[in-house]
């Protein structure tokens, strides 16, 4: 799984959009297998959307999430938890403690939730889907 915690500064980014890096866990089997920090910079929430894709990312870790920013990122199948805060590494280690619930907000990605029709992954558009359709 690939885990992608949103950076200002030295600590975890109190909004997901002002961010100015990423930091990006890969976890299996309960360790971190690699680590990589990417610079961001990103005006519209698509260019945002579009990174995250191409890195293949499925969780997003995050102080704050608008709510359009939310709406958008949970769209494309991304599982955002937000209202977290100090360092990366603890945060890190406590997803892999189990520690920190990393179910999707709302506990599901916001489509026919209350029928619980949700097929995350089975329907993921990518952003070029969206953008031609």
């Amino acid at each position: 799984m690939k885990v992608a915690i949103m950076i200002f500064r030295n600590g975890v980014s109190p909004r997901v959009d002002i961010t100015d890096s990423l930091l990006i866990y890969d976890i299996e089997k309960s360790s971190v297998k690699k680590q990589e920090m990417c610079s961001l910079s990103f005006k519209q929430p698509a260019e945002l959307v579009s990174f995250l894709q191409e890195k293949n990312i499925r969780k997003i870790i995050c102080g704050g999430c608008p709510q359009f920013y939310l709406r958008t990122l949970n769209f494309y199948g991304f599982d955002v938890t937000h209202g977290l805060s100090g360092n990366p590494e603890q945060i890190v280690k406590s997803l892999i403690d189990g520690k920190i619930d990393c179910r999707p907000v709302n506990g599901s990605c916001g489509r026919n939730r209350a029928r619980g029709a949700c097929r995350r992954g089975k329907d993921k558009k990518k952003l070029t889907e969206v953008k031609n359709a």
